[in-house]
């Protein structure tokens, strides 16, 4: 692979959910890509995000664990404009291995995220362990450009055959606790850290987001009234 090829497919497996093949047509204006090159690449990204899951249709028999996951993804992984499903698979250590993958693509509005949960499940005679990761992407871009990239480790935790699914929501439940914290604080603590207490201005930056609005609305309202 060319070091050209090789800086194309960083952006492309970089790509925002849903957004994947908008950033292939901007490349393809810049370098001619082949087929070969192109479904490589896309076949390396779905793997990567976990999107590949959404077609699949096989499912390892584990016990209940199929039907008690599917219950749990269709409870809290379906809503609106929201696709969403689940992959059981066998592992080297005779275990299983979990992907839930979900994804809401709202190009029109200005958004998309997807949310990638990979768990391990390990057997043996006594008991279960399972431990686990999920991966979020999220992508916003009305005026303005954000992306919010968060991977959250699960350390390994005993389990019984019937509790797998009720550790699984335990973590998603932490998770999201955490995400709420985080946004609850965004504009005390993250993003005034993007800007200088003082700017050259000498002028302390109003975090007050009506103000700003206010402000936006009556410059449109300014120009409207030029033209």
């Amino acid at each position: 692979m060319s070091d050209e090829e090789r800086i194309l497919k960083h952006f492309l497996l970089s790509s925002p959910p849903g957004q994947f093949d908008l950033i292939l047509e901007d490349l393809k204006g810049l370098s001619e890509l082949s087929p070969e090159f192109v479904e490589q690449t896309r076949s390396e990204y779905n793997s990567k995000t976990g999107k590949e899951v959404l077609q699949s249709t096989e499912n390892l028999e584990f016990g209940n664990l199929q039907q008690d996951l599917g219950n749990y993804v269709d409870k809290f992984y379906k809503s609106k404009d929201v696709n969403s499903n689940y992959v059981i698979a066998s592992n080297s250590e005779g275990g299983a291995n979990i992907i839930i993958y979900a994804e809401r693509i709202q190009l029109q509005q200005f958004h998309s995220g997807s949310w990638t949960a990979r768990y391990s499940i390990e057997k043996d005679e006594d008991s279960i362990t399972i431990s686990g990761k999920v991966v979020l992407h999220v992508h916003t871009f009305e005026s303005g450009n954000l992306q919010l990239n968060s991977t959250t480790d699960f350390p390994s935790s005993k389990v019984s055959m019937a509790g797998i699914v009720a550790q699984i929501q335990k973590w998603d439940e932490e998770l999201m606790q955490n995400l709420d914290s985080i946004y609850e604080n965004m504009s005390s603590n993250i993003l005034k850290k993007l800007r200088r207490v003082m700017p050259v201005t000498r002028t302390r930056f109003d975090w007050n987001i009506a103000g700003h609005r206010g402000v936006r609305q009556l410059g449109m309202e300014v120009k409207k009234n030029k033209e």
